[in-house]
């Protein structure tokens, strides 16, 4: 993918402002990717940016509940021994956003020629949806329409929306249709869901998926209980309305199992409010949950935020943004409109994990159906770093969430005839639920991402007994997978780990992978080195444990031999390190020459045709340069940054963040700030088409990374921090927060001096550019920079470089599958 403009969103429906996102134009046209970006949520309970009237005007009516899914048989064509049997998705909950409104018999349509102004936003500190609509009916009436939406942070069941009327010019009859509605099992028509091939989208469900189990109305109060048809979940909701008016009222209510519809009819006077106050609860359970006892934690929900009140309830949602955004928050002097999109990221992580709790964090978090609600591996390797930086509590407990799936991790390395224990590569519930494996259960190197991403948090949040304590189980059964999965060869003994899937989708079941063997080599050293330190530390922690995990000091001796042993592949021609020890050997796909229409590239070609060509979906290799960066050398990660950056499609949104990050380290600033504008705006510019499926939230931390990692040139290699700056030209200043082993400091990032502070906590040590700073006291320490590190002309091109060069036609063939029309230059044949 080429590099947006300087700025890709249109600025006559977003205007920028630093602090919020706001639309200030209605119609159709991509109503998807505006849902999405107006969505909000709390990490437990997410709430699309639909408009409350509910009608036909919506790409995706959704409500989802993170971790509250069906399940369904996953049938192969072909079976085989071990496939993913049991597929899940996310379901579609009840949706109470739902509040339709007629004056005089007239609905409300938002795209009908009455509408003469109309505004939404949402300050990310406030994290409240507005939206403000003046409409004049057919008969001449003006109306204001004003509404609110809130998921709370401090109470996670909850959510609060608000709907206010006035009749500008004269009486009028107003009715107000406030909904919970079971959208899940509705069959809409021409539902945009069902078009077209998309793996990266939601599976649609063939049978019902929502059992009633329980319908009441009691005072106006609604609510409805459900039982996922397989997995057996239970959920229930909760809806209670107050209506303020000084005009005559009639109510209706009615109710079914799958509608809880009241109604309200005014005679309005001119002038005079009508306000609406929705307030919704959400509770779920496992299969043994009572559908009485969710209705009472969701009744009893809705009594206690009643009880202190709209005012309270807001409070509340600020005061936790602003503790969120005194760690978190990345500030760009000078740069607005990057200043907004960042923040949006940033908020979409709080949305996204804020209240998550005990569950995981979705690709989607909370904001639509895309990847049917799964958690992958870019939690550990693009989340959890953020966390643990600015927010040590929510990283535990996205490790705690995946410590609790280690007994179906073990279970499914049985299955595929291994010791220890192996995560899935796409899951909800713990087991695997990618029906293909050459891209999904071959992804081995989850395991290693998982422990990786414990030892991250234990090194930078200064909790080393994190790794000794509840962690150990999982760096012990990651270890011994390793161990068993790879195999010693050869007089030399070297270690090697074969039919394994690396980050890069378009590389399938390869041997020796870079990244997957770089990464186990970590996981292996940082399990001996927590089993020893506890064994000598706490012998009688260690004589408690062993037994459970049938551990013994013999088996860790194996662990660091096959670290040391460990397989890294280098070319010694290329002067690279291959993707895997056949990468090499493959044609380069000729991306110059492949149509635009024929990306990306997994839409229009089977598999076997791309894993035949040297051509990465994602950064593969690259992401190995920067979360094992300490095992290369300056030059060797310039020489593979500029042989695979060039031959990365950006197919997938998890790419440009990262090679944005190698790009700054090895001096190809233009680059890396490209590559920082692909990450920026994937989903308030769209750039991927996609984002109507909800947040890319990986991306989002990316972007985090990008900022932190990449232009501020901060690293944390076993918790020890350093920084190396390479502030974009043209950036006035760059400021972000980092932990220092349980410390808090800010880096302030000029293009003359690194400014850093301690906030919190003893400090420590770090280093500037290979120079230690000791950062102990309160008052700022200055230190000089000369420059922003080396300056390289930008690469040009899609063929790799070699050398500093470009690769000739004697050292690469380049082309196209058979059948594509185009030739490339190394095609067109002697004439």
């Amino acid at each position: 993918m080429r590099a947006p403009a300087s700025d890709p969103v249109d600025r006559t429906r977003f205007p920028v402002e630093e602090w919020g996102l706001t639309e200030i134009r209605y119609d159709t046209a991509h109503l998807g990717q505006r849902e999405t970006v107006f969505a909000v949520g709390n990490g437990y309970l997410g709430l699309r940016g639909n408009n409350e009237e509910g009608n036909a005007e919506a790409h995706a009516h959704g409500t989802f509940v993170n971790g509250f899914h069906e399940t369904w048989d996953i049938r192969h064509a072909e079976d085989a021994f071990a496939f993913a049997k049991t597929g899940q998705t996310i379901v579609n909950v009840p949706d109470t956003k739902t509040i339709a409104i007629t004056v005089d018999g007239e609905p409300l349509r938002l795209s009908g020629p009455g509408v003469e102004s109309f505004r939404r936003s949402i300050d990310f500190r406030e994290g409240v949806l507005r939206r403000d609509v003046t409409w004049r009916t057919a008969s001449g009436r003006r109306v204001a329409v004003r509404s609110s939406r809130m998921v709370s942070f401090s109470r996670r069941n909850l959510a609060l929306m608000t709907y206010e009327v006035t009749v500008l010019d004269g009486p009028a009859d107003v009715v107000i249709a406030s909904e919970v509605r079971n959208r899940q099992d509705e069959v809409p028509e021409g539902s945009a869901a069902s078009v077209g091939f998309d793996p990266r989208r939601s599976a649609q469900f063939e049978n019902r998926v929502l059992l009633s189990q329980l319908v009441r109305e009691e005072l106006g109060r609604m609510a409805l209980a459900y039982r996922a048809a397989h997995s057996g979940l239970g959920l229930a909701v909760c809806v209670d309305h107050e209506l303020y008016t000084g005009d005559p009222v009639a109510t209706e209510t009615r109710m079914t199992a799958d509608l809880g519809r009241r109604t309200y009819r005014i005679a309005a006077s001119e002038g005079r409010p009508i306000l609406l106050v929705k307030w919704v609860a959400y509770h779920d359970g496992g299969a043994d949950a009572d559908a009485e006892d969710l209705v009472g934690l969701a009744r009893l929900t809705i009594d206690d935020a009643q009880a202190v009140g709209r005012e309270v309830l807001a409070a509340e949602q600020g005061d936790w943004l602003a503790g969120y955004w005194a760690n978190a928050d990345v500030e760009i002097d000078g740069r607005p409109e990057l200043q907004q999109a960042v923040r949006w990221c940033l908020f979409q992580l709080a949305q996204a994990a804020g209240r998550a709790d005990g569950g995981g964090i979705g690709a989607k978090g909370v904001s639509g159906s895309g990847y049917q609600g799964h958690y992958f591996w870019d939690t550990e390797v693009y989340l959890v770093p953020f966390f643990a930086h600015t927010n040590p509590g929510l990283a535990r407990r996205a490790l705690r969430f995946r410590i609790s799936m280690l007994d179906a991790a073990r279970d499914r390395a049985a299955e595929m005839a291994q010791r220890g224990a192996l995560f899935p590569w796409r899951t909800i519930n713990g087991q695997e639920a990618s029906a293909y494996y050459a891209a999904g259960t071959a992804q081995y190197h989850i395991d290693a991402d998982i422990a990786w991403a414990m030892c991250k948090y234990a090194d930078v949040c200064g909790d080393p007994g994190f790794l000794t304590g509840e962690a150990l189980p999982v760096l012990v059964e990651t270890a011994r997978l390793w161990v068993d999965l790879g195999f010693f060869r050869g007089p030399e003994r070297s270690f090697h780990i074969h039919s394994v899937t690396g980050p890069d989708e378009y590389s399938a079941v390869v041997n020796n992978n870079l990244y997957t063997n770089l990464m186990a080599r970590a996981n292996l050293r940082r399990a001996a080195a927590a089993v020893r330190e506890l064994a000598a530390g706490d012998p009688d922690g260690f004589a408690a444990i062993a037994p459970g995990l049938q551990l013994e000091l013999s088996e860790v001796d194996v662990w660091e031999a096959a670290a040391e042993a460990m397989t890294i592949p280098y070319d010694e021609g290329f002067g690279v390190h291959p993707q895997d020890e056949d990468f090499l050997k493959r044609e380069v796909w000729d991306l110059a020459h492949t149509p635009e229409e024929n990306t990306p590239l997994l839409l229009h070609y089977h598999p076997l045709v791309i894993y035949r060509f040297q051509v990465l979906k994602q950064a593969d290799a690259i992401l190995a340069l920067f979360l094992a960066g300490d095992a290369f050398t300056a030059a060797e990660k310039r020489a593979d940054y500029e042989y695979y950056d060039p031959i990365t499609t950006g197919d997938s949104t998890l790419s440009a963040v990262v090679q944005s990050i190698i790009a700054a380290e090895v001096g190809y600033q233009e680059r890396a700030l490209g590559s920082f504008m692909e990450g920026i705006f994937v989903d308030l510019a769209d750039l991927h088409h996609n984002t109507g499926d909800g947040v890319h939230i990986a991306s989002a931390g990316g972007v985090w990374n990008a900022l932190v990692y990449g232009f501020g040139g901060l690293r944390d290699h076993s918790g020890q921090i350093s920084l190396d700056p390479r502030l974009p030209a043209g950036w006035k200043a760059l400021r972000f927060g980092f932990g220092l082993a349980g410390s808090r400091a800010q880096a302030e990032l000029t293009a003359s001096e690194l400014v850093l502070t301690l906030l919190d906590g003893p400090g420590g040590t770090l280093t500037v550019r290979g120079e230690p700073v000791s950062l102990t006291g309160r008052e700022p320490v200055r230190v000089a920079l000369d420059g922003q590190g080396p300056m390289l002309p930008t690469i040009t091109g899609s063929v790799p470089l070699l050398h500093g060069r470009p690769a000739t036609p004697e050292e690469l063939t380049v082309g196209l599958p058979t059948g594509s029309t185009t030739l490339s230059p190394h095609q067109v044949p002697d004439s």
